[in-house]
């Protein structure tokens, strides 16, 4: 049974029943077109949310249905304490007047009875909560494996406009949400209804007029109310859009975070986000603080003084009259304070269920997706020919494939050849069925794919995508994901003629080692387990999309290897981009523009236009030819980059050699343990920042806090305080003033009448102290939240790019959205509510000694049984956590995995039954079950509290007052006393579990704000060497335990270029790094223009910097605005002269607007090498001093290598180049190569012709990269 904590409309008081614990959350970024949504449009996205709430909840309705008779029974029962105070109150009454002794029968019948119906309501209300949990969970769990089910058989094309966080957030935080309204709001808010309907019902039964008085100031409070509640879904569902643009814009912020600080446009992310921010803070306060201002007013009317007055002033007048005695009034009295917080939890109840309604449209959106539709009637192919018939495919308004026809002969090889974004790969997936065509149709042995079911289709198809897609599982059930019945000896055949089992031998737990924990493979390890996949798959027909694009020179010889052996007698359609590689085809295929447009053997293309350019691209031919009249220039990529290159450097060059290490193209000491020794480097995770478990959630806000924000929130406290020590004297006042009431004599020195004008002034002072102190709170909430979105956003734009790690944006999206007005209702409305409560309660307990010592002691006894039991209410609920905590971190990594690796997922029929998945959520549904009861526990704890603490208050003053041991009309006010103190007692444990709640989610904040700068001055360095880098024995390791880079020293003259190669995880981009002081080095220096990189303030060194790295971001702007980020004052004509050296004007000229075309979140809108080529242009737009390339032109098809290779010959002629590659080719002209061993030490060093001249590790990598060039899938004599 989950916690509840309180989550009121702004403004809105939370009193004793909760609400739901979770504000709106962030979802999927908001449409263009609905950024300015209608009020109209407001209000029936709002509909269409509480439709959704009864849509999802359909499958459950019979056991919420059951939960809420129970807990119809439970509120009927709440009159018991009321009905209890009449009856024993009517015996006293007549013991007092008879002067004779209560009868004890008499007394201990009614408290039997009371005690009965305490036990009975408090038993069914904890049942109907545990049914409507249980019914949770299996919705919960139901709604989980439905989404996934769903997913798994959508097109591949829906994973390329949704992200693995929309996934994980629809199946971890929708669903949480949702669990609100399921698990709680059938429940509390049929008892929010009922249990004041129950004790108006009692009220009248007990005296019409007397509850005609009770419901008085409640009518005022209700019209005023409502004044606040009108329009309040629309405004509910505009809160949504807005928190989700702050989401968006952090995520983005987060995401961009090397480009915007590389590019010196920390401004421009930064400002975006405060700008979603503000736009936020500002609706929220034009909301909030007119709203406050009503429902403050409302409060007035029943604030505990005023019905104190009204009631006890109106009772008194019918005692008089003898119609009523003071029990009866008592009794309604008491009704009339409870009333206003159930209308208030009513109100709050239904805020919940807007904010519920949103997250219940995003998981309806998410449970309608478009799906692959089934076969009526499945068939089976007749053969293994694929026929791809007149097929056409848009993404959208972009055409991807047009009118294609191609067919593969069983037993074939078919090449497919084309620039970057022909459509090579969209063709390909169709033969998977990843998508289904627009027009035409796609056919295995005569059959339309779409008449085949998913396990005939994955039986005849398997994939080996340029991703290899493996999964965190270990290695024998990665290679087993398509048969995972398959043995271990099996696996073991498939690996070895994959050529990985050697490799898999030397990992940590051999074919059982967890891949991402025990440890990490390189991308040509990687690769080799995905083929021997395919290999134990053994489908008839296999799709090949470049299987070697990510290999690395070690091991790409083989992959070559093991893919020759995978292809031998299938039918196989392969994707490469060097032709050379696939001459031996029995059909290429070539495409341009969505169209094949030529088909034939080798031979038969060789006069082919479109063919020629291909095989010039790649520096198979040389000279020109025209494709469609247009004279195409020659690009050759590979060692021709030699010829031309100046030799001013080769001085610069020597003297480098000279400055420590290895001397030019000799080999240093290099290890003889051969092969790889270890994965690439490990990331550091996102330090957490110190825990404050000792501070206090108030000093954790004030640290966040302005002082004018901290001013008013301190205000709000304090004035909580003098409100809360009036209500408790007010509650005092109910003493003297009953006894006075009813003996018509003075009491402690003042009359009745006396006692009512103290009424009053407690009252107007209370009135005042409330109003003020709650719109103070609610100025200091919104101060609050404004001041932590810029604190937040100052320190994101500062914090050293070592820090972010792949979980940072979707932890700090809801630590700045959802989790930001979590927080903010704690400062408006819980630290309100906890301090003038806890005032009242010092207040009546410390009063209480001078009205009777033993009421007195009865209350300060409460006080430590009421801490204990927090305590260990606090201690059961996490304990609850504890054990469902770890089994949904494991679902959100196995959620992600299914939405990165759907892919492959798909291709080995696991799309939908992945063991680890299905394991993963068998075990969050047994650990959610199993921390029910222990949550469960520490609510019923919480819950029974006031129950235990009020029965035994009143059996114990009953037995006085039965014993003659305390006078009965005294027992009488003691009673009343102990029902109300009760319920403030309920109000305390409903703030304390809201406070802690709000608690852990400070900790996101914490780890964003203690997190450790860099130290860097505040004024720039000179640089007397501008544009040259130096490392001097440098020595740097992510762990302590486990250094990178030993003893590395380099330097690289101004406008030359260094080429850093060497092994998989030897430290090649570990350097890049330090260049860019993404760490700081352990010992040793790192200087940039002859300055020590920590010397100089992080713009500066940015200044000096491009980085053009293999993983590019591209934030979810126009293209145009993409490029233009390298220099914001470029004109027009600048930035289409770096977009034409880059190659992106031809993607402009496919693209639908041009250069008005946004390119999506991350740039998904583009292909790899399209973003490559557009981050290209940018750093030529830049023209800074250095420019940092790490693997640039890995996974490049030949047009999108040749165009980056053409933007480096230009870069050379400014800037000084430090490049990181697995082509060799393509950094043969640099002026000096470094070559790392896997030690992280320098091996070598010198020019490629001296290098390869010489025997050692860069000759090893050449030999085997020429090899791997002269590698053909399949010969030509085939």
């Amino acid at each position: 049974m989950s916690t509840r904590t309180q989550s009121s409309a702004p403004g809105s008081s939370p009193h004793p029943s909760p609400a739901p614990s979770s504000p709106p959350s962030a979802g999927a970024a908001v449409p263009d077109d609905a950024a300015e949504p209608t009020p109209q449009g407001n209000a029936e996205r709002s509909r269409e949310g509480q439709a959704a709430i009864a849509r999802l909840g359909a499958p459950v309705r019979t056991r919420l249905r059951i939960g809420q008779v129970l807990v119809l029974l439970s509120a009927v029962l709440a009159v018991a304490p009321y009905i209890a105070l009449v009856q024993l109150g009517d015996i006293l009454l007549r013991a007092h007047r008879t002067g004779l002794s209560p009868d004890p029968q008499q007394v201990s019948g009614v408290v039997m009875v009371l005690v009965s119906a305490y036990s009975t309501r408090l038993l069914l209300y904890f049942l109907a909560l545990l049914i409507t949990h249980l019914a949770d969970l299996s919705l919960r769990d139901r709604l989980r494996r439905d989404i996934v089910a769903r997913i798994s058989h959508a097109p591949l094309s829906w994973f390329t406009a949704s992200t693995s966080g929309r996934l994980r957030k629809a199946v971890q935080d929708d669903t949480t949400l949702v669990h609100t309204v399921i698990a709680h709001g059938p429940v509390e808010r049929l008892n929010a209804i009922v249990t004041p309907l129950a004790l108006l019902g009692c009220a009248f039964w007990i005296d019409w007029r007397l509850a005609l008085l009770a419901v008085s100031a409640l009518v005022l409070y209700a019209l005023t109310y409502s004044v606040s509640m009108h329009g309040m879904n629309e405004k509910t569902v505009e809160m949504d859009r807005k928190l989700a643009a702050i989401s968006s814009a952090m995520v983005e912020f987060v995401s961009g975070i090397g480009v915007v600080k590389a590019f010196g446009r920390v401004g421009r992310a930064h400002s975006a986000y405060l700008t979603a921010a503000d736009e936020f803070s500002a609706f929220y306060r034009a909301w909030a603080m007119p709203l406050v201002t009503v429902t403050c007013l409302s409060f007035t009317w029943v604030s505990i003084p005023v019905l104190l007055l009204v009631n006890l002033g109106g009772g008194a007048l019918l005692i008089h009259a003898g119609a009523v005695t003071l029990p009866q009034v008592l009794a309604t009295t008491l009704v009339a304070l409870v009333l206003p917080a159930a209308l208030i939890t009513i109100a709050s109840i239904s805020w919940s269920y807007q904010l519920a309604g949103a997250a219940a449209l995003r998981l309806c959106e998410v449970l309608d997706t478009p799906v692959l539709p089934a076969a009526d009637r499945p068939a089976q192919p007749r053969a293994e020919r694929v026929e791809i018939d007149h097929v056409s495919f848009s993404y959208g308004e972009v055409l991807a494939v047009d009118d294609a026809c191609l067919t593969l002969e069983p037993g074939t090889v078919t090449a497919l050849l084309g620039p970057s974004g022909s459509g090579k790969s969209t063709l390909a997936t169709l033969i998977a069925r990843f998508a289904d065509p627009d027009a035409g149709a796609v056919r295995i042995g005569g059959v339309d794919l779409r008449d085949m079911d998913e396990s005939t289709l994955y039986s005849t198809v398997s994939f080996v995508l340029q991703d290899a897609q493996l999964l965190a599982t270990t290695v024998r059930e990665n290679i087993a994901l398509g048969r995972p019945e398959a043995d271990l000896a099996q696996v073991r055949a498939a690996a070895r003629v994959a050529r990985i089992h050697e490799e898999i031998m030397a990992l940590p737990q051999g074919y059982d080692t967890v891949l991402g924990q025990d440890t990490a493979l390189s991308g040509g390890q990687e690769q080799r387990i995905a083929i021997a996949r395919a290999i134990l798959l053994n489908t008839p027909v296999i799709v090949l999309d470049e299987a070697t694009a990510m290999a690395d020179p070690e091991s790409e010889a083989e992959i070559q290897q093991a893919l020759s052996a995978l292809v031998k007698d299938r039918t196989v359609l392969v994707i490469a981009h060097r032709p050379a590689a696939v001459r031996g085809a029995d059909r290429i295929a070539v495409m341009d523009g969505g169209h094949i447009v030529a088909a034939g053997a080798h031979d038969d293309l060789a006069d082919e236009p479109h063919y020629r350019a291909l095989l010039r691209q790649a520096g198979e031919i040389e000279g020109a030819t025209e494709v469609d009249g247009d004279e195409t220039e020659t690009r050759t990529v590979g060692p021709a980059l030699a010829d031309g290159v100046a030799d001013s450097a080769a001085d610069g060059v020597a003297d480098s050699a000279a400055d420590g290490g290895a001397p030019a193209a000799v080999a240093s000491h290099i290890d003889d343990r051969g092969g790889r020794t270890g994965a690439a480097c490990p990331e550091p995770s996102a330090p957490g920042g110190p825990s404050r478990p000792a501070d206090s959630l108030l000093s954790r806000f004030r640290r966040l806090m302005t002082d004018s924000s901290w001013r008013q929130t301190r205000g709000c406290i304090a004035l909580a305080g003098v409100n809360g020590v009036l209500v408790g004297l007010a509650l005092l006042v109910l003493l003297p003033t009953s006894v006075a009431l009813a003996t018509g004599a003075p009491r402690w020195g003042l009359s009745f009448g006396g006692w009512l004008v103290v009424l009053v002034g407690l009252g107007l002072g209370a009135a005042v102290c409330d109003f003020q102190g709650r719109r103070m709170g609610m100025s200091g909430a919104l101060g609050f939240m404004h001041d932590v979105h810029h604190a937040v956003g100052d320190r994101i734009a500062r914090l050293p790019l070592r820090w972010f790690t792949a979980d940072s944006a979707g932890t700090l999206s809801r630590a700045v959205s959802q989790e930001m007005v979590a927080l903010g209702e704690s400062a408006a409305h819980f630290m309100y509510l906890l301090t003038s409560t806890a005032a009242a309660c010092v207040v009546v307990g410390v009063g209480s000694w001078a009205w009777d010592w033993r009421l007195g002691l009865l209350l300060t006894l409460a006080a430590p049984l009421f801490a204990g039991l927090v305590r260990l209410s606090r201690r059961l609920l996490d304990r609850g956590k504890s054990i469902s905590e770890p089994a949904e971190r494991e679902l959100a990594t196995r959620i992600v995995e299914i939405a990165c690796c759907q892919g492959a997922l798909r291709s080995c029929k696991a799309a939908s039954g992945y063991s680890r998945l299905t394991a993963a959520f068998d075990d969050g549904a047994r650990a959610s079950r199993h921390a029910l009861w222990w949550e469960s526990a520490g609510n019923l704890v919480n819950g029974a509290l006031s129950q235990i603490v009020v029965v035994a208050m009143i059996v114990l003053t009953s037995s006085l007052a039965a014993s003659g041991a305390m006078e009965p009309l005294v027992a009488i006010a003691v009673i009343g006393m102990c029902l109300r103190f009760t319920t403030m007692l309920d109000d305390i444990g409903a703030a304390v579990m809201g406070v802690e709640e709000r608690r852990q989610m400070m900790n996101h904040l914490d780890a964003v704000m203690d997190a450790e700068l860099m130290a860097e001055p505040q004024e720039p360095s000179s640089l007397p060497e501008p544009g040259v880098v130096e490392l001097d024995d440098v020595v740097f390791g992510y762990r302590p335990d486990a250094p990178v880079l030993t003893g590395v020293s380099m330097k690289v003259p101004a406008r030359t270029m260094c080429a850093i190669v060497g092994p998989s995880g030897s430290g090649k981009t570990t350097i890049a790094r330090l260049v860019a002081r993404f760490w700081d080095v352990d010992s040793g220096t790192v200087r940039v223009g002859g300055t020590d990189v920590r010397d100089m303030p992080t713009s500066q060194l940015m200044e000096q910097l491009s980085m053009v790295f293999q993983d590019v971001y591209l934030f979810d702007d126009t293209l145009a605005a993409n490029i233009r980020i390298g220099n914001p004052a470029a004109d027009d004509a600048q930035v289409r002269w770096a977009a034409d050296l880059a190659g992106v004007t031809e993607i402009v000229d496919r693209l639908p607007h041009g250069w008005d075309t946004r390119v999506g979140e991350g740039g998904r809108a583009l292909s790899g090498g399209e973003r490559q080529r557009v981050s290209i242009a940018r750093a030529l737009l830049k023209r800074a001093p250095i420019v940092l390339l790490d693997e640039a032109t890995s996974a490049l098809d030949a047009e999108n290598e040749a165009n980056i290779v053409t933007a480096m010959q230009e870069l050379r002629r400014t800037s000084t180049l430090i490049v990181i590659a697995h082509k060799l080719e393509t950094i043969a002209a640099a002026d000096q190569v470094v070559v790392l061993d896997d030690a992280g030490r320098i091996a070598q060093r010198g020019h490629h012709n001296e290098l390869v001249s010489v025997e050692g590790p860069y000759r090893s990598f050449w030999e085997q990269r020429t090899r791997a060039r002269g590698w053909a899938l399949v010969s030509r004599q085939k």
